[in-house]
């Protein structure tokens, strides 16, 4: 049965249920609304910055609803202060949306109509003599833009030197018919469509423009104004240069080929991820990355490869002979790439041909997220044996260790379970991988785990450290950010590593034998499904393991009392599901949740099992719950935790 909660399921019904007034002055509940608003925004970007896409969505949706229903705006500092929100808000959003979030337009900075606020030019529908440029208005109507008066003089002065007068990308804005026609890798204004337009999404990214221009909020708004009304051109002739006298037609663009990401069928005789990536990686992204690309050919990611660069796409599917790629590779000196070094090997151009000859299609997670040198470690953990992971994973954590105790005395025991690092003696690090030993047997056994599998494949990697400084400093070094202040040790799984982290007790502070069993329970659940079991989960089964092995630890009976208040804390049931919380109580409710969960044995383990013949994550836990994460969590909430 589920543990009550009354208490808590009372708080976060009284928190669901809340509603918020403001009165039409600045009071001081107002700018504190300004304020909370201010610092959810910079934690749009730091989420961002995480990797934490779904809850920087969430908190730009709420953003965007409180900005709309924000009373006040009629007071001159309130209307201030909400104008500089919404720019602030605009890197956010435009960077969201290129993810393919869908979100609401955010208000664009317009002005008046009024005659007063516009010159004797701004009047709409004149269009300006055919024998130069527009100039750049400072102010812009609310509707009725004009390409010729307003699109066309943001477009000279904000993108010129790359687009107007060049093409760089093979992206030429230099007349009507061009812009309209986009790069080879797509269109990017769709008449209508702000949101969609591509155009809209790299300005309020801030990918574009570069080179230190900046479009400002009122021409922002004038471009996703004029394609919300038609994207319409109102000069005489479309093929006229925008920066020249009208009448002489633009040079077209030459034709180029267009690739787009075709997912791989499973079926072919040569892997990207596998066989290709780890070229490109090693050999072409010390020229192709960053800022300054060569040729404008960008290695980043898979998405940004096919999009080729000033000679056009790499290749052509299912024709490695005609491909400019293979021809590079292939060339004589002067001419082959990679220019630096040595040649690539035969080998290695014939994995490349045969890939482009089997149509040039992608294996990996995510074109766009994932580096050439990340597909490839994954695709090689995934194929590795447990031996040959365990070895390339040895490498990494040694890295990892040298990285953050660089000069710190450093002991190392490897046994057929576990590699271990520490900062005390030999002697000592001995002692606690016994510990380790006995406890993965205790995990084993309460997780049903099947004595010939490994409990990680490739081993997993534990770090002691005697002081907390050395402990938090290598949460800074290695993940980013150190460890919340009452954390004693923590996980981390992803297909290529595998390690915990612990902070040795001190005197009866804890039992260690407790905090190994919650690590490595957590690290083998989140192994399983090919390591796409999410963080709350195996975060929430190692609690529960670590709970059954001693009810009495005193980190155990410190969650137990911060249920009530961790889940209180929730603004919607399923917040913990999707990491909404801080780390602390999404892993207390996460822990509440699995311990009713897992009092389900059956289900639980038709769910462990499922996971373990790699089901994905989603469709096991429904198979196994009857509804998706949120749902039962939504369920478990409103049972009142039982």
């Amino acid at each position: 049965m589920f543990r009550p909660l009354t208490a808590a399921v009372v708080c976060l019904v009284l928190v669901l249920l809340a509603s918020v007034s403001a009165d039409a002055a600045p009071t001081p509940e107002q700018r504190q609304q300004l304020k909370t608003l201010k610092t959810d925004i910079v934690k749009t970007s730091n989420y961002l910055k995480r990797g934490m896409v779904n809850e920087s969505v969430e908190l730009m949706r709420s953003i965007q609803q409180r900005l709309e229903e924000f009373d006040g705006a009629d007071d001159a500092e309130v209307a201030g202060e909400l104008k500089k929100l919404t720019d602030n808000l605009a890197i956010s959003h435009g960077l969201l949306e290129l993810e393919g979030y869908t979100l609401k337009p955010l208000p664009g900075t317009t002005m008046s109509t009024d005659a007063g606020m516009m010159s004797a030019t701004d009047t709409p529908g004149e269009t300006p003599p055919a024998g130069e440029p527009a100039p750049l208005p400072m102010t812009f109507p609310a509707a009725n833009i004009s390409f010729t008066k307003h699109v066309a003089p943001i477009l000279i002065a904000r993108c010129g030197n790359c687009h107007v007068t060049g093409s760089r990308g093979q992206f030429s804005a230099a007349s009507f018919e061009a812009l309209m026609k986009g790069p080879p890798e797509g269109v990017v204004v769709f008449p209508g469509d702000e949101i969609g337009s591509r155009l809209i999404e790299t300005i309020e990214s801030g990918d574009m423009p570069r080179g230190g221009q900046q479009v400002r909020p009122p021409e922002l708004a004038a471009l996703k104004t004029w394609i919300k009304e038609g994207a319409k051109f109102d000069g005489t002739n479309p093929q006229a240069p925008i920066s020249q006298p009208a009448g002489t037609p633009a040079a077209n663009p030459a034709e180029m080929m267009r690739l787009e990401v075709v997912n791989a069928t499973g079926n072919e005789k040569t892997s990207f991820s596998m066989d290709v990536a780890g070229v490109f990686a090693s050999r072409c992204a010390s020229c192709h990355t960053g800022q300054n690309p060569g040729g404008n050919f960008r290695m980043d990611n898979f998405t940004a490869m096919i999009r080729g660069g000033d000679s056009g796409a790499p290749f052509m599917p299912g024709k490695p002979g005609e491909s400019m790629l293979v021809s590079l590779l292939k060339a004589g000196p002067g001419e082959r790439m990679p220019r630096n070094g040595p040649p690539l090997t035969p080998e290695q151009i014939a994995k490349i041909e045969a890939w482009i000859q089997e149509g040039g299609k992608f294996d990996g997670n995510s074109p766009r997220d994932e580096s050439m040198q990340r597909l490839n470690q994954v695709a090689v953990a995934k194929k590795a044996t447990h031996e040959e992971l365990a070895k390339l994973r040895a490498d990494s954590s040694q890295q990892m260790w040298q990285l953050a105790m660089p000069n710190v005395k450093t002991a190392k025991v490897d046994n057929p379970t576990f590699l271990a690092y520490g900062t005390m003696g030999e002697t000592v690090l001995k002692e606690y991988v016994a510990e380790a030993d006995k406890a993965a047997d205790k995990v084993r056994s309460l997780l049903k785990i099947p004595s010939a599998a490994p409990l990680v494949k490739g081993k997993l990697t534990l770090y002691f450290f005697q002081k907390r400084y050395d402990y938090a400093e290598f949460g800074k070094m290695v993940d980013g950010s150190p460890p919340p202040g009452n954390w004693n040790g923590h996980y981390r799984f992803d297909v290529t590593d595998a390690y915990g982290s612990i902070q040795v007790p001190s005197d009866d502070e804890f039992e260690l034998d407790v905090l190994l069993g919650q690590l490595i329970a957590s690290s083998h659940t989140a192994s399983l499904s090919n390591g796409t079991v999410p963080q709350w989960f195996a975060e929430g089964v190692g609690r529960v393991i670590a709970s059954r092995m001693d009810k009495s630890d005193p980190r155990v009976m410190a969650w137990e009392n911060a249920i009530g208040t961790s889940v209180a804390t929730m603004k919607k049931p399923d917040d913990f599901v999707n990491n909404r919380l801080g780390p602390e109580p999404n892993a207390v409710v996460s822990y509440a949740f699995l311990k009713a969960a897992m009092a389900r044995g059956n289900q639980f383990d038709a769910l462990m099992t499922a996971l373990r013949k790699g089901t994905p994550f989603n469709e096991a836990f429904q198979g196994a719950f009857r509804g998706t994460p949120s749902q039962v969590a939504t369920a478990w909430v409103a049972s009142g935790g039982r």
